[in-house]
């Protein structure tokens, strides 16, 4: 799967906005559906995380690593906006268990988005 990445600031802004969020000890997951007929994927690391930019970019690639590898992830939510975020737990996880974290992440929103679906 070829992912479409999120680089804009306003696009971001306009995702943290959504209702539709999950957490993890590791991360935070918000998703967001677009009109552009593909998936975007962004990522962010802030320095509170770590002051070091080879720590935060490590993580980054670590995190995009995990959303490529996905299998999930085109057919919970295509044309979908997704943004994963990094908590500072994540620093001290290895990569067997971010990866179960962002499983549970993609799990658990998708059981929030049908509920809000079926309660619409």
């Amino acid at each position: 799967m070829t992912l479409v990445r999120i680089k804009r600031h306003f696009d971001f802004l306009e995702i943290a906005n959504t209702q539709t969020k999950a957490f993890t000890k590791s991360f935070v997951l918000q998703v967001f559906p677009n009109q552009q007929g593909v998936t975007r994927a962004g990522f962010t690391v802030s320095k509170k995380i770590s002051k070091s930019a080879v720590v935060r970019n490590r993580l980054r690639r670590q995190m995009r690593e995990i959303v490529r590898l996905s299998p999930d992830l085109q057919t919970k939510y295509p044309f979908h906006d997704i943004v994963l975020i990094a908590r500072s737990e994540a620093l001290n996880r290895d990569y067997q268990q971010l990866t179960k974290d962002f499983a549970y992440l993609l799990d658990h929103v998708h059981e929030v988005m049908d509920v809000k679906k079926t309660s619409d």
